[in-house]
């Protein structure tokens, strides 16, 4: 359902449990000009643009794009790094029962591996399946999920920068193959 690009601002700043003046103060631009985007459904353009959409978590072109309603996709969100507050996980802040033997006492032994890694990426290293069922080399496994995650959102920055065609070119040249 098509929405405002007032009404999304208003969405996301009350995701964030943020007043109008701390949204205008985090993307630093004046406070008149952020109401401006929210009460007089004004575009914002340029440099403004590209900080909404960073301190909203979302990409340029889901903010921009009144077609695209609200809540944001998967595809739409953008990380903004680790939430204030959230500590890095730890060996003995989570549960890797989840995992094979194996992963647990990789991850177990090497604790330093563990602090990028979130919930959602153990529940995804536990899916991975090899030859009979249990997969080997866990230091290859989460390392290549880790250099994904990187590469991902190294995409997402792309996507929201000004080498946004360039990158998008580049991944239809590579799907083809």
């Amino acid at each position: 359902m098509p929405i405002p690009i007032s009404e999304k601002l208003m969405h996301l700043r009350a995701e964030k449990g943020w007043n109008r003046s701390e949204a205008a103060r985090r993307a630093n631009i004046p406070i008149s000009t952020y109401q401006a985007f929210e009460k007089l459904n004004r575009k914002p353009k340029g440099e403004a643009a590209m900080r909404l959409s960073r301190i909203f978590g979302v990409t340029l072109d889901y903010l921009m794009d009144d077609e695209r309603g609200y809540p944001p996709g998967p595809l739409d969100r953008v990380s903004t790094g680790r939430p204030k507050g959230v500590e890095p996980t730890t060996v003995e802040s989570v549960d890797l029962s989840m995992l094979p033997e194996n992963f647990r006492n990789y991850l177990e032994a090497r604790p330093e591996k563990l602090k990028g890694l979130t919930k959602k990426d153990l529940e995804e290293l536990s899916t991975i399946r090899g030859y009979g069922g249990v997969p080997v080399d866990p230091a290859y496994w989460i390392d290549r999920h880790v250099e994904e995650n990187e590469a991902l959102e190294r995409c997402k920055k792309i996507l929201l920068g000004s080498n946004r065609k360039l990158l998008l070119a580049v991944l239809e040249v590579l799907s083809k193959e």
